[in-house]
Formats: C-alpha cells, sequence, structure tokens
C-alpha cells in the first residue's frame, strides 16, 4: 500500500512538474517576441494566466458556470476555428506619427487552409479583400495583413492608411526585442491586463467576484498632502469620498463670468483649500413645497401651495475654505436665507441645501440638524471613494441604474503618492456573485446587454412595420 502510495505521489508531482513547465516555457516563448522600435504603449493580455484562473475557479465551483461559461479564452478561439495560434501573451501597442487610438498586433499562423477560410468567410466581422494578402472592414478601420507564417492586424477608428506599416511589421524592420525595450517590465509579470506608456503603468487581475485594478501614472494637476488625514466616514454609507490636496488649476480672472452657483468649477476653485469630503448616508424624507393652481367659488384662478413629502439622499459635503468669505458670496447673491441657512434652489436645485460655516470649513447638507465634525485622522491615502452598489440601487429606484450595476456589489478606489508628481491608484470592484470569475460575469452581463438591446430594436422594427 506504502509503495502504490509514493507511486501515486511521484506520477502526481511529475505531471505537476509537466504542467507548469509548459507554461513556463509557452511564457518563455511568447515573451520572446520583437516590437517596432517606434512603440509608444503597450497591452499584455496573460492568456494562460487567465485561463488558470478561471479553470481553477471551475474546479471550485462548477455549479457557477454554464455549458459555453465551462471553456477557457483558448477553447473559445479555438472553436472559432480561426487557423492562428493563441500564444501565453497577446501584445497590442500603438506607435509614435499614427493615432492613439490605432493599434497594432500580430499572430502565428498554425493552420494556412483554415486560416483563409475564416478570413474570407467567417469572419465575425465581414472583410473585404483589397489586395493580395492584404483585407479591410467595410468602414477601413480594420486591416488584416499576413504572409506564410504570420499575420499582422490593425485597428483604426481614424482610417489610416496602414498597409506600408504592416508590411514592415511583416518584415520585422526597425524592431526591438521586448526585453531590450522600455517595456521590458512587462515581459514577466503574471497580472491578466498590463499597459505601459510613457506616462503610465497599469495592471488587471479577474479572480472569483472581483477585479483588482492598479495604475501608477505621471500627476500634473493636484499636489497631495505630505501627511493626508481625512474625517472619518459612516462605513455604512452608501457613497464615501475625501481629498487631500491641492489644485494646480488656475484661479478664474476677475473679470471671466462664471454661473453663480457654489457646486460650479470656478467657485469650487474660488474658496477651495485643500480638502474636501463627500457623504451620502442613507435616504431621508424632505417635506417640499408644491405651488399649484385652482378656482375658488367666483372661478377665479388662485395660488395653492401643498406640503408634500419626497424621499431624497442624506448628503453632507465638507470643504475646508474661509467660511466668512463663502456666507459673504452666498448673501451677496441673495441666495442665502441667514435665519435658517438654507440655500436658494436658484443656486442649487432638486434638494433643500443648508449651509454652515465655522473654523475655516464649511458644510452643505440636506439636513438641518447636521454637524460638522472636524477630528481627523491620518492616512497614507490622499484620496478615498467608495460607492455600495446595493444600497445605491435600493435608494435610487431606478430601472436604468439596476440594470447598469445590478451584478455588482462595491466599488473602492484609493490613491497614494509614491513619487514627486507620481500618483499610484489602486481600486477593487467586487461583484453580487462572490464564486464564479469577474471576467466571465462581466462577458456574461455585456452579452445579455447586447443581446436585450437586439431584442428590443427587433420588436421596435415589427411595431413600426405594423
Amino acid at each position: 500500500m506504502k509503495k502504490f502510495l509514493k507511486i501515486t505521489a511521484a506520477i502526481a508531482i511529475l505531471l505537476l512538474l509537466c504542467y507548469f513547465g509548459f507554461f513556463k516555457y509557452r511564457q518563455i516563448q511568447a515573451n520572446n517576441i520583437s516590437i517596432p522600435d517606434s512603440t509608444n504603449a503597450l497591452l499584455k493580455i496573460n492568456v494562460d494566466e487567465l485561463y488558470k484562473t478561471i479553470a481553477v475557479s471551475y474546479i471550485k465551483h462548477p455549479s457557477q458556470y454554464s455549458g459555453a461559461d465551462k471553456k477557457g479564452i483558448k477553447e473559445k478561439v479555438d472553436d472559432l476555428n480561426t487557423g492562428l495560434k493563441i500564444p501565453a501573451n497577446i501584445y497590442i501597442y500603438s506607435l509614435k506619427g499614427k493615432a492613439k487610438t490605432t493599434f497594432f498586433s500580430t499572430f502565428e499562423i498554425a493552420d494556412t487552409l483554415a486560416f483563409n477560410r475564416f478570413i474570407q468567410k467567417k469572419s465575425a466581422l465581414p472583410l473585404i479583400k483589397k489586395d493580395r494578402n492584404f483585407f479591410q472592414s467595410k468602414d477601413s478601420t480594420f486591416c488584416v495583413l499576413f504572409n506564410k507564417t504570420t499575420v499582422a492586424l490593425a485597428y483604426t477608428p481614424q482610417k489610416e492608411q496602414l498597409k506600408t506599416v504592416l508590411q514592415a511589421i511583416l518584415d520585422k524592420k526597425n524592431m526591438v526585442k521586448l526585453g531590450d525595450s522600455q517595456f521590458n517590465r512587462l515581459a514577466n509579470l503574471s497580472d491578466h491586463i498590463s499597459f505601459q506608456n510613457t506616462e503610465s503603468f497599469s495592471k488587471i487581475n479577474f479572480t472569483d467576484g472581483k477585479i483588482n485594478f492598479s495604475n501608477e501614472f505621471i500627476n500634473q494637476m493636484i499636489v497631495p498632502a505630505a501627511k493626508p488625514q481625512h474625517r472619518t466616514l459612516n462605513p455604512e454609507s452608501t457613497i464615501g469620498m475625501w481629498l487631500n490636496a491641492k489644485f494646480k488649476s488656475e484661479l478664474p480672472k476677475k473679470n471671466q463670468t462664471e454661473t453663480p452657483s457654489l457646486l460650479s468649477k470656478g467657485s469650487f476653485f474660488r474658496f477651495y483649500k485643500d480638502y474636501v469630503d463627500f457623504e451620502w448616508t442613507n435616504t431621508i424624507t424632505q417635506v417640499d413645497t408644491v405651488v399649484g393652481y385652482e378656482y375658488n367659488d367666483d372661478f377665479e384662478r388662485v395660488e395653492k401651495k401643498v406640503l408634500q413629502d419626497r424621499k431624497i439622499p442624506f448628503i453632507s459635503m465638507n470643504l475646508t475654505a474661509n467660511d466668512r468669505e463663502v456666507s459673504d458670496y452666498l448673501k451677496s447673491l441673495g441666495a442665502l436665507d441667514q435665519s435658517t441657512g438654507k440655500i436658494s434652489s436658484s443656486m442649487i436645485p432638486l434638494y433643500q441645501v443648508y449651509f454652515k460655516g465655522s473654523s475655516g470649513n464649511i458644510q452643505l447638507s440636506t439636513v438641518k440638524s447636521t454637524k460638522p465634525d472636524l477630528k481627523r485622522t491620518s492616512s497614507d491615502d490622499f484620496f478615498y471613494f467608495k460607492v455600495d452598489f446595493k444600497k445605491l440601487i435600493k435608494q435610487t429606484p431606478m430601472p436604468l441604474i439596476a440594470d447598469k450595476l445590478g451584478t455588482f456589489s462595491q466599488l473602492e478606489i484609493k490613491a497614494k503618492s509614491i513619487e514627486k508628481d507620481k500618483i499610484k491608484l489602486e481600486s477593487e470592484l467586487l461583484f453580487l456573485n462572490e464564486d464564479a470569475n469577474a471576467l466571465i460575469q462581466l462577458l456574461k452581463a455585456f452579452r445579455n446587454g447586447l443581446q436585450n438591446q437586439l431584442n428590443l430594436k427587433s420588436a421596435l422594427d415589427i411595431s413600426i412595420h405594423k
């Protein structure tokens, strides 16, 4: 029995070594590529890591996947019978001298006959043969040029002429090894999707019920606080946000006209110093006065005011500013009721908003009795944002919001300063379904949304023709 177990264990270890060795070999091969030396942005899609993550998810939660979702990305592409070899990593890049939204990529051809059948008859995007081995979509936004071993692709919304560029890529002119380029940082990353250009570096990973995103980028707009601090927000809030930083934007010129609104861009930069926070705690009932008209006994049209209850969000916003200046500004516009602190609806429409100012802080709130708590706690982050989609949908009964955001549970974003003029942003998007892979859920939501649009269009066409 012991001998049998030892043999079984040895076989299992050998299979694991072969498994990881195979994927390691594919990664080495995929990263041993050349890109044009004029590349100024590079996107890497790690197909193997995505495949392994989804495969593990299926093993852990098989009931979460339908027949179509059980297959990995590689299998789904193979089912199309494109004739292309799907590498461990797919690289998509843009080039200097071309539009920023023009992208290129290359694939090896594994089966010439299958590829020719696919491109001429089975392609999901109808292609027109323009020249020998050169095809374009009808709107000229998608281009394909190939030889016996490789196909070069380009997507260009600007409809640029790209055949010469694609030919140079196929001929491997002016190329550089990925490991010797400015994008060598991407080569050994195991993240599902990674991106780099001259100003930013990003990574995205899809796990069960979660998407993690990080981005390091050059910052030219704000100066984060050297030692960030913030008010402690209610962790149960529907939406919470705070920012501890100064803006580099210029103040509006004195003779520049602006809309008399406290929340306009001009007014904000005029009074804002270095801190702002926003919090939507829950839903409250606000009493509004609705003006209507009716006829009296003499058939005269008279005004009638009716009190009406309305469900609104309990919102509060705090801003570091000279409270005396803001108060005087509101008074000069006749927009502040000094006895109640209410701001006129012409300045802030939709809700009744109340103003409080003290000790270099102003507060705007939909609840008159709200008292500002100015105590702050230290943080490594100068920016924070969180939204609870479940509460947002519940407190905002709008079908469109529920339809678009009903898949998600929570979004959280943080940002910190890591170098001079450089920021690192990290975010986490949680799904209601914590067991199925986030990418599969996104694709399914997109597919369902597309199908609903097609069904709606079909229904409209039928009603019109009737």
